[in-house]
């Protein structure tokens, strides 16, 4: 197994549980001693071992390093609004995601097509400005119009397409951009965070900003697709609740291995195999009612 299992482990568990009502949660289920709260319960559980796979990973990466740089420690922050925003749609399908809260407020679409195109922006800005800083070769702070295809690895017809795409298909997309950020990106060395950049202000910041950005920007729309979901009618369930606390310790243990993801061995397995069992053991009690 690997990172990719942990995470299909917890995706598992979250489709089957998302759409559980109050009342759902409150059905018998039973861990050793704990037999009062039933489904709910299995929520923390998921949870409670995700923050001891966080703690495990965090602890063994400083016993055998490679120590945690600034700039992966930046991108840990992103990958936890990362996940937080996964978690809040959740329970989002392509229709609910064509609706407008109000006359003149955007769609869930649009509000993720924004954020994908503005991921894509600050990735080009990076990328240039560190190639530029590392090879020395004397190229123009702001990039020269022609590099925008190269630094894409697509040109601007293509990019829009994905952008213009299905619900589905726009997340899939949105789940690429974000995983190449974070293998491309946190091998940058803490001596190249001053490296200057420059984007639509026309003036230089470093690259620490850029890559704060990341997460900034993708806070300041997560509350707004969260506004967005109450705004037509799909305000969040407490099963939804708890699926963003556990979305969120799984971006902690996610963010304890990032540029050193040979770290993803036996604990990671053996969490994953817990909560796929935990899975079963839920739908089981569900099927009964």
């Amino acid at each position: 197994m690997t990172q990719a299992s942990l995470v299909r482990a917890t995706e598992r568990f979250a489709h089957l549980t998302v759409d559980l009502s109050d009342e759902d949660l409150d059905l018998e289920w039973a861990w050793q001693a704990y037999d009062s709260e039933g489904v709910r319960f299995a929520f923390f559980r998921t949870y409670e071992d995700l923050r001891e796979l966080a703690v495990r990973s965090a602890a063994l990466r400083a016993a055998r390093g490679p120590a945690l740089t600034q700039a992966q420690a930046i991108l840990a922050q992103y990958h936890a609004a990362h996940r937080d925003l996964q978690a809040s749609l959740l329970a989002t399908d392509a229709q609910d995601a064509g609706l407008a809260p109000a006359q003149g407020e955007w769609p869930l679409q649009q509000v993720l097509k924004h954020i994908v195109g503005a991921d894509l922006g600050f990735y080009c800005v990076v990328k240039y400005a560190l190639e530029r800083h590392r090879t020395g070769d004397g190229q123009s702070l702001a990039i020269p119009d022609e590099a925008w295809d190269l630094l894409l690895g697509a040109d601007e017809a293509t990019i829009d397409a994905k952008l213009d795409g299905p619900w589905d298909d726009l997340l899939a997309y949105y789940q690429t951009v974000h995983d190449r950020t974070l293998h491309e990106f946190g091998g940058i060395g803490d001596d190249e965070l001053a490296a200057p950049s420059v984007y639509w202000e026309g003036y230089e910041l470093p690259l620490r900003f850029r890559l704060h950005r990341f997460d900034s920007h993708l806070r300041q729309h997560t509350v707004q697709a969260d506004k967005t979901l109450v705004g037509i009618g799909r305000s969040p369930t407490e099963a939804l609740r708890l699926l963003r606390l556990i979305y969120a310790a799984l971006a902690q243990a996610e963010g304890a291995i990032i540029g050193a993801w040979d770290l993803a061995g036996g604990a990671w397995d053996e969490t994953a195999q817990v909560i796929d069992a935990r899975t079963d053991e839920i739908a089981a009690v569900l099927e009964r009612g």
